[in-house]
């Protein structure tokens, strides 16, 4: 039941962050210039790059222990793991921080990143770190309740703070300001709902700082260096776009990678959410996974699909500045497919212990791709960073195929080929024919999902397993709306 609940927070949360963090962007679009907006995702940019390096897969490792630690109501135990995490992460972000302060200085004709911005991207780096170990220890107690409220706090602080800040004239500095708002609000929220967990205890603990320290460093590191080189990936696109080609073009760039990640990030959230599901399993891994990844990409693939046709439409909401992007939209976006399997694969990975295979996705899809920026940037901006984004995608799923033929799991080749051509052959047809993108929208999700109830795409097994792995809140409004559909096909889900 607690668990149940917890992912209904969690969920939510993750929900809230998401279109939050659009819908900034898409205030900042409107109230700023695309240079404005290209200085600010550099240095985000930059910053979540060091970020992630200073994190050093703490959050992740110590989750492992957490977990057991609040299930058993050793409380002491917890707070044990709670300081050692807490060292590690100061640790990594005054080291992140000083190699961010030296590379800004020694490449200050190349970012052009002032002492005070520099500042506050440090601010946002050092509190980033802080809010993520705080929040995954959140989640170790299934408390999660406050979690969107938390979001819900500190992203009204930031869009007040934004505005606030821009019409006055700050500029970039505002915006990064306004970004930085958030994680400083949500770790001194989360701390103080971490104390209120942590009741007083006379227990002692049955483990020592030291142990604590190496255990949370050890299981850490298997995810962390994945992490790296999956963030330094895709963040490089807009750093490398500002360095090349100046602000402007970074920002229409960062928008289109946005826009692009919403999608990706509402394919994977189920398999996050799934993933600790997952792991208990001692049998069926293989056939969850499949599931997951299927329901997951009929989810994502029609979406990205109108956005590919109606690309101007949707790029030209932000402004006639950011029209220009479309195309670099529509080729990021291709990536869709791509990154939907190799996640799937990549997590099954993960769950079975195959760190190594998990490092080769991950090097696999980044180092093509990074190479490619340098290559193709240059010469065609931000096309160039959207075509070495998924060549990089590419090469990262052929890896992973690959490591799905090792570990025995099967691809649905036949019902891929369905997931991705029936959306794109009704979108190619509306779009040709200049049908409203609004309408052709609607047209190309419904026809869609109805050929897939029809031809069987996913059964209804599939769609049962996988949403009962979420918590009935979530899943059974989920179920109901596909009954009413599936009752007009005559056929029960």
């Amino acid at each position: 039941m607690n668990v149940g609940r917890g992912a209904i927070y969690l969920f939510a949360d993750t929900l809230i962050s998401m279109c939050s963090g659009y819908v900034f962007w898409l205030v900042v679009s409107k109230i700023a210039t695309t240079e404005i907006v290209g200085n600010s995702a550099t240095a985000i940019s930059l910053a979540t790059i060091f970020i992630t390096i200073a994190i050093m897969g703490v959050p992740t490792g110590v989750q492992r222990f957490l977990g057991k630690s609040f299930s058993e109501q050793k409380l002491q135990n917890v707070k044990v793991y709670l300081k050692a995490s807490f060292f590690l992460t100061i640790i990594g972000s005054t080291a992140s921080s000083f190699l961010f302060f030296i590379m800004i200085y020694l490449m200050h004709d190349i970012f052009r990143i002032d002492f005070y911005l520099l500042i506050v991207a440090i601010t946002l780096l050092a509190s980033s770190v802080t809010s993520i170990l705080f929040r995954s220890i959140i989640i170790s107690s299934l408390n999660t309740k406050m979690l969107p409220v938390v979001t819900i706090i500190s992203t009204t602080a930031r869009f007040v703070l934004v505005i606030s800040l821009v019409f006055i004239g700050i500029g970039s500095l505002g915006v990064v300001a306004a970004y930085t708002i958030l994680p400083v609000l949500a770790s001194i929220l989360l701390f103080i709902n971490i104390m209120l967990i942590l009741k007083p205890s006379k227990d002692k603990p049955d483990i020592d700082f030291i142990h604590s320290l190496k255990n949370t460093l050890t299981a850490g590191t298997v995810s962390w260096i994945p992490a790296v080189i999956t963030t330094f990936g895709s963040q490089l696109g807009t750093i490398v776009v500002f360095g090349s080609q100046g602000a402007n073009q970074a920002g229409v760039y960062f928008i289109a990678f946005s826009i692009a990640s919403v999608v990706w990030v509402v394919m994977l959230i189920l398999l996050t959410i799934a993933y600790p599901a997952l792991s208990a399993m001692q049998d069926g891994r293989k056939k969850f996974v499949r599931r997951m990844t299927m329901f997951c990409l009929i989810i994502a693939i029609p979406f990205s699909t109108c956005l590919i046709f109606y690309s101007k439409e949707v790029m030209q909401f932000f402004g006639q500045d950011y029209l220009s992007g479309s195309s670099t939209l529509e080729i990021l976006l291709l990536s869709t497919l791509f990154i939907g399997v190799t996640s799937g694969i990549n997590i099954l990975a993960y769950s079975y212990g195959n760190y190594r295979q998990v490092l080769t996705i991950g090097l696999a899809s980044s180092i093509p791709r990074t190479a490619l920026y340098f290559v193709l940037v240059p010469i065609f901006g931000g096309i160039g960073a959207a075509i070495s984004f998924t060549a990089g995608s590419i090469i990262g799923f052929i890896a992973s195929i690959f490591i799905a033929n090792k570990i025995g799991m099967q691809i649905l080749w036949k019902s891929l080929f369905f997931i991705l051509s029936i959306p794109l052959g009704f979108a190619f047809v509306l779009s040709y024919v200049e049908i409203n993108y609004f309408i052709g929208t609607i047209i190309t999700l419904v026809a869609s999902y109805l050929f897939y109830f029809r031809l069987k795409i996913i059964t209804r097994s599939d769609l049962h397993d996988s949403l009962t792995t979420l918590p009935d809140a979530v899943a059974n409004p989920i179920l109901k709306m596909l009954n009413t559909i599936a009752k007009k096909l005559n056929r029960d889900f």
